[in-house]
This record gives structure tokens, sequence and C-alpha cells, in this order.
């Protein structure tokens, strides 16, 4: 199976709504759609879509970058369906200093790749490609995902929102908290699992928005709340110890997998979850970040950056064939269009694997510009 062509194409989507994501506000996502083909015509797509405030590399560093490392790539011979999976990732060369976006694009391009070339799903082919060959694939894909609804704006509309939540069915929640004083937001999370009622997870997000003394805080006042984590609590994270020591609150960790190694799960405290960014991580260290939290009796829980459809498709096919929680794939609804038409059915609080994955579903030409091809 020998690679004959790659494609390179920006995209540039309108949102619903201005998004501030840190200090940037963003009113547009922007990205690069990568397309690999093979002479025998099988082909896979990735996205590469850099989110601002948040990720390293800007878009123009990815373009760079992919113009640079993909011409080599045209004429290589990719592994069979037999072969060592470990070629299989590293059949093509990403660069030493690769960004993360781009090789979240370059290997989710080779798992739909491989499963179009051997008739999988893409789910069978991402658990196909899933242990480095350390271990057999240990799991059918599951066929339903579901998702993690978010209330952003817990003061004025937490209790209202989360009765919405329990009567769509939503099976967890998860809340902003660190952004109003500290007895205003209990009450209001009071409120809210009230709605919720207690068979609701109720997840916590403070994006490193406290000290260690205001983290034990919130733990001592929210402890008959069956909070299930909150993510970073911290806004010293080295910290963490010194928190754990003093309370039982349950922590997520986030921002900490961009800057740090899966290693870090060894040598700290437990920690409840970690929330995975592929986009911002690459789709390999996302799965080497799950492996190292569920051997630590963590659960590894999904996150999407605002990727366009092609990059949605692959964390849906991630999340089947990884514990079955909810995950935070809820960032589609604030695209207001997409690559891909008909758009992909991502309502809550289930969405269906097949009819968002392996569905068959065109490139709208308009909203793409191929800005290079690379062919023999």
């Amino acid at each position: 199976m020998k690679i004959s062509r790659v494609d390179l194409y920006r995209y540039e989507l309108p949102l619903t709504a201005p998004l501030q994501l840190g200090a940037s506000t963003v009113a547009h996502r922007r990205g690069l759609l990568l397309r690999i083909r093979t002479e025998q015509g099988a082909a896979g797509w990735g996205d590469a879509a850099p989110l601002p405030g948040f990720s390293r590399e800007s878009l123009a560093d990815v373009i760079a970058h992919a113009r640079a490392a993909v011409p080599p790539w045209v004429g290589t011979e990719l592994p069979g369906p037999g072969a060592d999976r470990t070629r299989s990732w590293q059949a093509l060369p990403l660069g030493d200093d690769a960004p993360p976006s781009f090789r979240f694009a370059t290997e989710s391009a080779l798992v739909d790749l491989f499963a179009d070339a051997h008739g999988l799903s893409v789910p069978e082919g991402l658990e196909a490609l899933h242990s480095d060959g350390e271990n057999e694939p240990s799991s059918t894909p599951r066929s339903t995902v579901g998702l993690n609804a978010l209330i952003t704006n817990l003061l004025e509309e937490g209790p209202e929102q989360a009765r919405q939540c329990r009567e769509q069915g939503y099976r967890a929640v998860k809340v902003k908290v660190g952004r109003a004083p500290l007895a205003r937001e209990v009450d209001a999370l009071r409120r809210v699992r009230a709605e919720l009622g207690e068979a609701i997870a109720l997840r916590a997000d403070a994006n490193r928005a406290w000290s260690v003394e205001e983290a034990v805080a919130f733990a001592e006042a929210t402890r008959e709340l069956d909070v299930a984590y909150v993510e970073e609590p911290l806004a010293s994270p080295s910290r963490r110890s010194e928190l754990a020591a003093r309370t039982d609150l349950p922590i997520a960790l986030d921002e900490t997998t961009r800057e740090v190694g899966p290693d870090v799960l060894r040598d700290g405290p437990p920690v409840r979850a970690v929330v995975l960014k592929p986009t911002l991580l690459g789709l390999r260290e996302a799965q080497a970040w799950a492996r190292a939290a569920t051997a630590q009796g963590g659960i590894p829980v999904l996150s999407a950056s605002y990727e366009s459809g092609v990059g949605l498709r692959m964390l849906v096919a991630l999340a089947a064939v990884g514990p079955d929680v909810p995950v935070g794939l809820s960032t589609y609804d604030r695209l207001a269009a997409d690559v891909l038409r008909p758009p992909l059915p991502m309502n809550g609080p289930t969405i269906d694997v097949a009819s968002v994955v392996d569905s068959q579903r065109a490139l709208d030409a308009d909203r793409l510009d191929r800005i290079d091809a690379f062919s023999a």
C-alpha cells in the first residue's frame, strides 16, 4: 500500500457567536485538512486546528511544517494489516518539532486510511492500531457515546440548565467554577445538584483559579454535593501534593497534560481523571495519557477543541474505544458551518457512533482552499 498523493486544504468556519479563548476573541475556526491517498484508492483525512490561546503553534506554523514534512511521504510503502503496529504509526516522518495539532491530523489520517484500506470502521481501525504493539486489542468499539453537558454561567443559568440536562437524559454535567466569590458559587452548586438529583455526575472545572487555601475551602463547602472531580483547581499546579495532604478533593488534570508527560501520574498523588484534548496533544500522546490514567486508577475523559467535523469524527471514534464515560464533545454546536455536509448529528445526550464516524458525507468544496498537492 503505497502513498500516491497528499493534499493540504485550508478552511475557515464561522462561529455562531464570538468565542473567548484565553486572551483571544475569535469569530471563526481556522484549520488545515490533510488527505492521504494510496495507489490502491484508499484515502484518509485528518484535521489540524490549533486553538488560539491554548495551542503553542499557530495555523501558519502548521502550514509551514506540513509543507516541509509532507513531500517525502509520497511513494512511501505503508505496512500491511499483519505488520507491527508501531511501524504503522512511524511510517511517516513527522519531524521532531511537529506541532501537536499536525501530529493529530497525520495520526488521524493514518487511522482513517488504515480503516478504509482494510474494510474496517474507523473505531475498528483505531482499535487495531491502539496498543502500539504492546497488547492485543481488548474490546469491541461501542456503538454509542455519551456526551457531557456544559454549564458555563453557573450563577445566573446553572439551576435551570441543570433541570434541562436532567430532563434530556444527560449522565454528566460540567460547571465552570472559580469565577465568582466562593459562597455564591457553592450556593449555586447546591441548587444545581438539587436539580440534577443524585444519579447525574457533577463535574467542575476551575481552570487553575484558586490558591491551596481556596481549594481546601471549596472542598469543605461542597463535601456533601458528591462532586465527581474538579479540573485543575490550583493556580500553582506544583502544589497538588500539598492539596492532597489536606483534603480528599477529587482532582482532574487538563492543562497539565500539555505541560508534562504521563509519567507524572506515577510520581504525584492520585487523580480521579485526566481530561484529554487530542487536538492539543496529538492522538498517540492522548492515548498514552489514557493508558497511564487507567493504570493509576483514574479515568480518561476526552474533550473537543472546536474542531471541524473531520477532526470530531476521530474524537468520536476514540471515545468509542475508550471507557464508557460521558465525554466533552459538545463544542460542535458552536460552529455555524462545517466542512462536511450534511453536518454531523452531535445532539446529546447520546450519539450513535456509526452515524457520526462511518456514514458517507461530502466535503464542502466552497469551504476548502487547496493550498498544496504533492504527488509522484
